[in-house]
């Protein structure tokens, strides 16, 4: 895959750095008020002259213009600033080197890299711009990656746009941030920064089909109600509504943040998913012991 030229610098940046400013003008301010206020008293103190008449402003034209027109220039100055941030933020004038489809579910995310379909966990390469195009199959949700960039709401029907940038590889967590149902705070999001020789035998790794094992665990997936919500590329399952399954063992985490990863974990899952994310859409699915040890060492295994 092709390197992409890097933009200027990460979302987050731009907007820190307006903080900053604004932060600073606000400062300013305080203490020049502060120090007026301070003067005023020192200078106009009763024990100064009991005989001096306080000074008169009401009819101060140069004044009165002076306290309308600063507040108007800081603001405006503010407003400037804010529309270069705005501007950064959304990559203008930047082209992105990849486009990502991000859908937000009650409560996972699905990610889209052209044909291949992933979920949860968002992999992209360092020093690219990357555009996801968000949508909601159900209710309002909201993406936020506070250390890559902005946030952005996410609505069925409609497709919002929103651009991540990472200057350095590491994992970043975000987070869903508009209430979205009980399980809102459960709709975790991992971003894995890496470079782009990696990123690029990521995505080649999550665009091949499960290898076909045909052992008791496949048989035991394709034999229930999994194959309704779920899809593993290479078998027979090609079920929507649920997270494509073709390489969950590679993920970190399970349910969208609620578990770590491991067999044991992937086993209580499935064993009882209302008991770690209540209100989930996941069914208990009837299984006994070695059915359920078979089917998570085979989720597992799809690395």
């Amino acid at each position: 895959m092709q390197a992409y030229p890097p933009i200027v610098r990460p979302p987050a940046e731009a907007i820190g750095t307006l903080a900053l400013i604004v932060g600073a003008i606000a400062l300013l301010i305080f203490i020049g008020v502060e120090g007026a206020l301070i003067y005023a008293v020192w200078r106009y103190r009763a024990s100064r002259s009991s005989t001096e008449q306080p000074a008169r402003f009401e009819r101060n034209t140069r004044v009165e213009i002076a306290w309308t027109a600063l507040p108007a220039l800081v603001l405006a100055l503010v407003f400037v600033l804010m529309l270069g941030a705005m501007a950064e933020i959304g990559g203008a004038g930047v082209e992105p080197g990849l486009r990502v489809r991000v859908v937000g579910h009650q409560w996972w995310w699905e990610f889209g890299y052209g044909a291949v379909t992933t979920a949860n966990e968002l992999h992209i390469p360092v020093e690219t711009a990357v555009e996801l195009d968000l949508t909601s199959t159900d209710v309002i949700h909201s993406f936020w990656v506070p250390e890559l960039g902005g946030k952005s709401d996410m609505l069925p029907g409609t497709t919002n746009h929103l651009r991540l940038f990472a200057r350095r590889a590491g994992v970043y967590e975000g987070q869903c941030s508009e209430f979205c149902g009980i399980e809102h705070a459960w709709m975790r999001i991992r971003v894995v920064a890496e470079s782009q020789a990696d990123f690029d035998r990521w995505l080649a790794a999550q665009g091949q089909s499960a290898a076909a094992r045909g052992g008791d665990g496949e048989r035991i997936f394709l034999a229930n109600i999994c194959v309704n919500c779920h899809t593993i590329r290479g078998t027979t399952a090609a079920g929507a509504a649920g997270p494509d399954l073709t390489h969950a063992g590679a993920r970190a985490t399970l349910g969208a943040g609620v578990l770590p990863n491991d067999v044991a974990r992937m086993r209580a899952w499935i064993a009882d998913p209302q008991q770690y994310k209540p209100g989930a859409l996941m069914p208990r699915v009837p299984l006994s012991d070695p059915e359920l040890d078979a089917l998570a060492a085979y989720l597992v295994s799809l690395k």
